[in-house]
């Protein structure tokens, strides 16, 4: 079962052995000499149950064996606990044994003080714990205590449940000693089980290096220096770089993860964080080398520490193998040494793309841009208008490149990596919250939604933007690495909202006797590139009536129509689909009104020969003003003959 840590607990005393009789307890399973002249293993960290194998494992079946007949009329409570049982415990594992023995029985009693004393000595050598390190045992509890390797086999008060009176014997054990051991231990690879110790490696020498790199694997494996730290000597440890541990936002440094939520890096995990996954921190030697403030740009931590044996260090990220990826650098070196040239480096990053000095061009009302991934940024042809409202629609899909995970792709608003397509998408684990991919619309990254609520499920994006100054549109795609292997384009479609400004009525008049009030008809002439159009020569009375006949064609910029239709891409028709005004741009004007022009003999439809009619009747007295309605008449060319009929 695991440890729960209590408040500091009464250190207990325990007298040393003779020597004799620790080498006595070591002689049982092996030749005093295979171990005697070797220190043995480092303490063990903690290593909690991460998977589900309860099947007993052969170094706990010997310890198991071993207790019971150096203690007779003891017995096994058990090793293996069954996958269905809350909590975690290192029974399912198969490395914890319940030792059982009663404080209520004398003997048995004598038998844990006994046991404890083998455990706990220190021998020949001056090395301390030396059997319990030998053994691998990574904790014990017994009588509401705990003896963790981890904090040197002190003793700490341990509460099996919140209120002691109505506490069962077995949970405070009180009818068993609990015995995990590490997973050396448990699967009987120390030297305790072996029968020989390994041979220590050399004492670092930092006289000839400044220090020293040990890679260290994100998957909770426990990876020990080659090298031994001196006793008494003061030590650096600094550990850098990055790890993943579940989907990529899920990103986490040697002390620090990033939070979604909050959108930066916070020291410590949320629970379900680190019910899943652990504490995320770098261990060292079992103690996290934990930081009160996050260190965001370098993702470097340092600890110093002096060791008072002379051992190894054992280093591990506490993280479950599950979705683990990546490793952290750690340098040991002495504490004034500058060890910046052994941190892990990076590829330069390209910054997200900025706006530039406004271009100016002809006023926009519906148009398609294409921005390649390839390229830097494009700018629209036509010009926004500052506080005008615009549709941005984005479809379509470029490709990044080859991440470390595979294809990179990005739609503008979602990104492709690591085999889905997710809300955030940094190629760079130390950014997680960077909008990589991101296309970016005047220097902001897009944040367009999907039809229908269907987030990164579709490759199209719709954003109602209002122009934040007056010029062309900069679109950009965000590669931050190279662009070399940039392929693709995304298609932008941008539309105007806001109503274009209508033309306006001719001044109204007085009439008079003078021949333009009796005129009976006329012909004005209507250049598509004046804004105020022309005004008729014949005067009407309010309310008297004419008949319009128009005829001929017009461009704006690349688009060409008449009098009332607009060539598309499907031929002549009376609307462009792609216009969200409302409003029929370069339909031509009477006096401040649309007309319903029709083709001469039709009711309705597009004229071959671009010829229409309409019925007018006055609202005002005065003449006629002819006008194209268009946002921007700069671009327009071509003439409009309208002829008057009175009735």
């Amino acid at each position: 079962m695991p440890p729960r840590h209590g408040p500091r607990a009464r250190t207990l005393r325990h007298p040393r052995l003779r020597l004799l009789c620790a080498l006595l307890g070591l002689a049982v399973l092996m030749p005093v000499a295979a171990t005697a002249m070797v220190p043995p293993e480092d303490y063990a960290t903690y290593q909690p149950q991460t998977i589900c194998s309860p099947n007993a494992k052969p170094g706990t079946l010997k310890l198991s064996r071993w207790l019971q007949r150096q203690y007779p009329g003891s017995g096994s409570l058990g090793i293996s606990r069954s996958c269905k049982d809350g909590g975690v415990s290192e029974h399912k594992e198969g490395r914890a044994f319940d030792w059982a023995v009663n404080i209520n029985s004398a003997r048995d009693r004598a038998s844990v003080a006994d046991v404890f004393k083998r455990l706990f000595a220190t021998d020949a050598e001056g090395n301390k714990h030396a059997l319990a390190r030998r053994m691998g045992i990574m904790y014990m509890i017994w009588d509401d205590h705990i003896y963790s390797s981890y904090y040197a086999f002190r003793a700490r008060d341990y509460k099996g449940c919140k209120v002691l009176a109505g506490c069962s014997a077995t949970m405070r054990h009180r009818n068993h000693v609990h015995l995990s051991l590490s997973r050396a231990g448990g699967a009987g690879t120390t030297s305790w089980y072996t029968g020989s110790a390994v041979v220590p490696p050399a004492v670092i020498d930092l006289t000839t290096q400044p220090y020293a790199r040990v890679t260290v694997p994100a998957d909770g494996s426990t990876t020990v220096t080659p090298f031994t730290l001196r006793a008494g000597t003061a030590y650096k440890v600094t550990a850098a770089g990055v790890y993943g541990y579940g989907d990529p936002a899920q990103v986490a440094d040697a002390s620090c993860r990033w939070s979604t939520v909050q959108r930066t890096w916070v020291p410590y995990p949320t629970a379900a964080d680190a019910a899943a996954h652990g504490s995320l921190n770098l261990r060292v030697d079992g103690l996290p080398i934990s930081a009160s403030a996050c260190h965001p740009r370098s993702h470097v931590y340092t600890r110093v520490i002096r060791p008072t044996t002379t051992r190894t260090l054992q280093l591990g990220v506490a993280n479950t193998s599950a979705g683990a990826t990546g490793a952290l650098t750690v340098l040991v070196s002495r504490p004034a040494t500058d060890v910046a040239a052994g941190l892990p480096t990076y590829p330069t990053t390209a910054p997200a793309p900025a706006r530039t000095a406004a271009r100016s061009g002809t006023g926009l009302v519906t148009e398609t841009v294409s921005v390649p991934a390839a390229s830097g940024t494009v700018r629209s042809a036509g010009s926004l208008e500052q506080g005008v409202h615009y549709r941005v629609t984005v479809s379509g899909s470029a490709d990044l490149g080859a991440g470390p995970d595979g294809t990179v792709l990005t739609d503008g608003r979602c990104g492709y990596v690591e085999g889905a397509w997710r809300m955030s998408a940094s190629q760079d684990p130390r950014f997680p919250g960077a909008e990589h991919g991101r296309l970016y619309v005047d220097g902001v990254a897009f944040a367009g939604t999907a039809p229908a609520g269907r987030t990164c499920a579709s490759r199209t994006h719709v954003l109602d933007y209002t122009a934040t100054r007056t010029g062309r549109l900069e679109l950009a795609i965000w590669d931050p690495l190279s662009r070399a292997d940039d392929t693709g384009a995304l298609s932008v479609v941008l539309q105007r909202l806001t109503p274009v400004t209508a033309p306006v009525a001719a001044r109204p008049e007085q009439p008079a006797s003078t021949p333009e009030w009796r005129q009976p008809s006329d012909v004005v002439r209507v250049d598509a590139a004046s804004r105020r159009g022309a005004l008729s020569t014949m005067r009407l009375r309010a309310g008297q009536a004419v008949v319009l006949t128009v005829t001929g064609t017009q461009t704006s910029g690349t688009e060409r129509a008449d009098a009332s239709c607009v060539r598309t891409a499907v031929g002549w028709r009376a609307a462009d689909a792609r216009v969200a005004l409302g409003q029929d741009p370069l339909a031509l004007w009477a006096d401040g009104r649309p007309l319903g022009w029709h083709p001469v003999g039709r009711r309705s439809g597009c004229a071959t020969d671009h010829t229409y009619s309409a019925r007018f009747v006055a609202a005002k007295s005065g003449p006629l003003r002819f006008a194209v309605l268009d946002l921007n008449h700069r671009d327009n060319a071509g003439v409009l003959s309208v002829s008057l009929r009175r009735l």
